[in-house]
């Protein structure tokens, strides 16, 4: 700077150019949170979304099976409305679930950091009646 004085660059109070991706991200993530009508874009019935598990039979077999779970209201049967995200969610299972939940937690959550202290206490304890009969100007003596 010379003299105190801006030479060069924005002016002051100049926005940020526009950047065309993060603009697209930015509206596509939140779209992804919006909630909407659960339709399916090709029957236009409500959608479905697949679940996976793992069973295991009699003989010690382990078998992958995926359950077809509706996005429909129980009483009226029409299609829900929850954001996709919601919908993503429903598709895990629950230890899959538990786990993403934790992550989105961090983002949302201070980090704790340690804090070390190093004290000497020096000194005798004083009680609060010792500490209020020295605030007032009495001592032990006066209270004989």
């Amino acid at each position: 700077m010379a003299l105190g004085k801006k030479t060069g660059g924005r002016q002051k109070g100049t926005p940020n150019k526009e950047n065309p991706l993060k603009g697209y991200l930015r509206a596509h993530s939140l779209a992804y949170f919006e909630p909407r009508v659960q339709t399916d874009p090709i029957t236009g019935g409500s959608r479905e979304i697949q679940r996976q598990r793992l069973v295991q039979d009699e003989e010690g077999n382990v078998y992958k099976v995926i359950d077809l779970i509706p996005l429909t209201d129980h009483t009226s049967g029409l299609p829900l409305t929850i954001s996709d995200f919601e919908a993503d969610m429903i598709a895990l299972s629950p230890n899959e679930r538990v786990n993403a939940e934790l992550r989105l937690l961090e983002f949302h959550t201070p980090k704790m950091k340690t804090v070390e202290v190093d004290m000497d206490v020096r000194g005798s304890v004083t009680t609060i009646e010792d500490r209020l009969r020295e605030l007032c100007g009495e001592t032990d003596e006066d209270d004989d």
